[in-house]
């Protein structure tokens, strides 16, 4: 199959494969990307609420070094008093959201345009080889039509080796960093609510 594919980029289906690649490599750089900054914010979760549940705000900070809980954790310890704590939370974490989900959603959009245009290069093929079969020699007319089915069904199996582990690749980070902004959303809770009890500024 992959020598076919190869194949493939010096035929007529060539532009379809070309940008195909262009998409896979923009979704491996964003799972790269995105993988590199799971591992940066590793944290752990149940020591970070227990330190801000004992109100040790030093530790839960130095705790999120690099998580992007650290930036809620500074404007909820800044506020003079709760109600203005949760204000400032909120607003921190208008920014910090789109931070954490950035070019996610770029991986389904290419891994959809990816199949898309296997689809396209199907079609692209199929009109190849159906025109083929108006030549007059037999030779010239079974060169189109294996030429034509031949960039039909290789356009249509590289765009879905790629739109598929891209899909996949999406499906898999967007669970990975809803559970970092769920890590946000409980330590802010917990902040506010040590904030917001007897022994709190």
């Amino acid at each position: 199959m992959i020598p076919s594919l190869l194949r493939a980029f010096e035929g007529p289906g060539a532009g379809f494969m070309i940008v195909i690649t262009a998409l896979g490599a923009l979704c491996a750089a964003v799972v790269a990307e995105r993988a590199l900054m799971l591992w940066r914010w590793r944290i752990d979760e149940a020591a970070l609420l227990a330190e801000l549940q004992a109100g040790d705000l030093q530790a839960a900070t130095t705790r999120a070094a690099q998580h992007p809980v650290r930036a809620l954790l500074a404007a909820g310890a800044a506020a003079p008093n709760p109600e203005a704590a949760w204000d400032a939370i909120s607003a921190q974490a208008a920014l910090v959201e789109p931070g954490v989900r950035g070019r996610v959603n770029a991986l389904a959009a290419a891994g959809n345009i990816a199949t898309m245009l296997g689809l396209l290069g199907t079609v692209y093929g199929l009109i190849l080889a159906f025109q083929g079969l108006g030549d007059t020699s037999s030779t010239e007319r079974a060169a189109r039509l294996s030429e034509g089915i031949s960039t039909a069904m290789n356009t249509t199996a590289y765009g879905l080796l790629v739109g598929i582990p891209a899909l996949g690749a999406h499906a898999g980070l967007d669970g990975a960093l809803r559970r970092v902004l769920a890590t946000c959303e409980a330590a802010a809770s917990t902040l506010l609510a040590w904030r917001r009890g007897a022994g709190a500024p």
